[in-house]
């Protein structure tokens, strides 16, 4: 049922294939020219530009020698590569860094310590190590230490405290090697010598300062003082190597281990089939050809390890993956989160807990302080209980002793009296003895104030409260006024006495109250009479004034005085057995203030402007109208 289909096509079907005739058919005629075309005599060429390859070198000892070193190298690869033109970029550290940084290279030749930082930051990958000469032993990378060879020196261990020359503190085959060394033995160069002059590229700067004994030793690359003395530049007789380690037959002294010889490497702009290229042509290098020997080498072999010095310069904190401690911390935190926590806790915790000792510790420091004072305090007021004690009993003692002379004294004065009074009716008689009658009354007045006090002492001693009775205040001050006298005569101080307000009676221990205004009025005038002071200075006589003011419900006494003023603290002269005069025993001012607090008032010390003192007593007194007060003639 199918055949008819197939044996009779349909009209479509023949479009199509009368379509595809014409096309053939015109593709052969436009074939026709070509075929009938003569072939050329001669080939056309074609002429492409190629980039050059540019392969970067270290120069180390500067742009010149590192053309004439690698040059011929160059001209191998030319040789063996011959699609491609290689160029020789010398460049020193840091540049060659920079251009690999910037994809300016296509291949790089460097030494270990640059080709694994190098390594460990951009895409590079090894293709061949360079061989030592000697041997051919790819381990030929090592630091010297070099001195001149009258030197004292012989091992590094004379060299402390010495300035030394190197090239870079970033230099691998110099500096870095031997301060490897170094902290392997524990010690710091920069501390053990006296200076690390860094003289920067090219090497040759090193020996230059050696020999012109600008420091002491130089730490240089391994076969850098060979080579030089090949070159001709210095003399083999003129330095030495200290603490050579070198393996045998390796043609150069070695003051460190070796590591492995300069690398040759591909970085990512170069591709896999020009990297194959240049690999085997380093291979094929020959050991003796002119190429190898400039480059002091014998020749390429396969990459090294370069294991050793990862180690290195990891120990150095050189090296390139390893980053600041605290990135290192937040890494393993992240991954020990659970650890990391605990820790935290234990911190805190731990803190707290020390927080707490410090506060109990500062808090029982504080009370052992407190503890320590009140008991210096109690010793002090045991010491001044026990002298009160001591001085209560010569009291007593001189008390009961004093007792039987004054009474005898008032016998004899009132004896005398009585004869006078016998002889007293003859006028003429009377007027010559009336001042010696007077001086009888006066030594009985002073007998009597003295048993008084005598008296005040034993109550004190004994603990007795003590009576306050009316006082006429006016009456005790003017039966004073011969006293404080004579007290002051001999001091050349004059004395005023003010008063203020109405007087009364007022309730007051008489006897105490005498004492207060003695010995206020007494060291007043002492130091208003002291030599060396601001009144002595400005010729200023001397001079105490008392000023009494009768308030309505106060009593209140001032002394005032010229002298140089306080010289020790208020609280401190208050005290018993505290005194700022020489032989002074420091009683005057502990009376006068027990007075004051038997009276239940306050007794204030002050300075003056610009110099004397001031005591200021202030005691309660209620009002009390004093009869003879029209008989009251206030002085000023």
């Amino acid at each position: 049922m199918f055949a008819p289909l197939f044996l009779q096509p349909s009209p479509s079907f023949r479009c199509q294939r009368l379509s595809w005739l014409l096309s053939c058919l015109l593709l052969w005629l436009m074939a026709l020219p070509a075929l009938a075309a003569p072939e050329p005599s001669h080939p056309v060429s074609v002429s492409v530009q190629v980039e050059p390859v540019r392969v970067g070198v270290l120069a180390t000892r500067g742009l010149p020698l590192a053309r004439q070193q690698w040059q011929p190298l160059m001209g191998w690869l030319n040789e063996r590569v011959p699609e491609r033109r290689f160029a020789l970029v010398p460049l020193e550290l840091d540049a060659l860094a920079e251009a690999v940084a910037q994809s300016r290279l296509d291949f790089v030749i460097t030494n270990p310590g640059q080709s694994v930082s190098l390594a460990r930051q951009y895409p590079l990958a090894w293709l061949a190590t360079l061989k030592s000469p000697a041997g051919g032993d790819n381990l030929a990378i090592g630091a010297a230490l070099v001195v001149r060879a009258h030197a004292p020196y012989r091992h590094w261990q004379d060299l402390e405290g010495q300035p030394v020359a190197a090239v870079s503190e970033n230099a691998f085959g110099g500096y870095l090697a031997y301060r490897f060394e170094a902290d392997e033995q524990g010690v710091r160069l920069e501390r053990f010598f006296s200076a690390v002059r860094f003289t920067g590229f090219p090497l040759d700067r090193l020996i230059e300062q050696l020999a012109a004994d600008q420091v002491a030793a130089a730490i240089v690359p391994v076969c850098q003082l060979e080579r030089m003395v090949r070159e001709g530049k210095v003399a083999d007789s003129d330095f030495r190597v200290l603490d050579n380690q070198a393996p045998a037959g390796f043609g150069c002294q070695s003051s460190t281990r070796l590591y492995p010889n300069w690398a040759f490497a591909q970085t990512e702009q170069a591709s896999p089939a020009l990297a194959l290229a240049v690999t085997r042509a380093l291979f094929d290098l020959p050991a003796d050809s002119e190429t190898a020997m400039a480059a002091d080498s014998a020749g390429w072999t396969v990459p090294t390890s370069q294991l050793g010095i990862d180690r290195l310069l990891k120990a150095l904190d050189r090296h390139p993956l390893q980053g600041p401690w605290w990135q290192s911390a937040w890494h393993w935190l992240r991954q020990h989160q659970q650890w990391g926590w605990g820790a935290l806790a234990l911190v805190l915790l731990l803190g707290g807990h020390h927080l707490l000792l410090q506060y109990l510790f500062n808090r029982s420091q504080r009370r052992l302080l407190a503890t320590r004072q009140q008991l210096e305090e109690k010793g002090r007021q045991l010491e001044q209980a026990r002298r009160l004690a001591e001085l209560g009993e010569l009291g007593a003692n001189m008390a009961h002793e004093i007792n039987q002379p004054l009474t005898a004294i008032a016998n004899y004065s009132q004896g005398a009296l009585l004869r006078l009074a016998r002889q007293g009716q003859d006028p003429a008689t009377t007027a010559s003895q009336e001042p010696l009658r007077q001086a009888l009354e006066q030594i009985g007045l002073q007998v009597q104030r003295i048993t008084q006090t005598v008296n005040r002492l034993r109550s004190r001693l004994q603990k007795r409260p003590r009576q306050a009775e009316p006082t006429d205040l006016v009456a005790l001050v003017e039966g004073l006024q011969p006293l404080l006298g004579q007290m002051l005569a001999p001091l050349g101080v004059t004395f005023t006495l003010r008063w203020q307000g109405q007087p009364r009676l007022l309730p007051l221990d008489g006897i105490g109250v005498e004492q207060l205004l003695i010995n206020l009025i007494k060291n007043g005038a002492e130091s208003a009479a002291r030599t060396g002071g601001p009144a002595a200075q400005r010729a200023e006589p001397g001079r105490v004034e008392l000023l009494a003011c009768f308030e309505a419900a106060l009593l209140i006494l001032e002394i005032r005085d010229n002298g140089p003023g306080l010289r020790m603290p208020e609280a401190l002269l208050q005290q018993a057995f505290h005194s700022d005069k020489e032989g002074g025993m420091g009683l005057g001012l502990a009376i006068c203030r027990d007075v004051v607090e038997c009276h239940r008032g306050q007794l204030a010390l002050s300075n003056l402007s610009p110099h004397g003192c001031l005591a200021r007593v202030t005691l309660p007194a209620p009002q009390q109208r004093l009869e003879v007060a029209s008989d009251f003639n206030p002085r000023s």
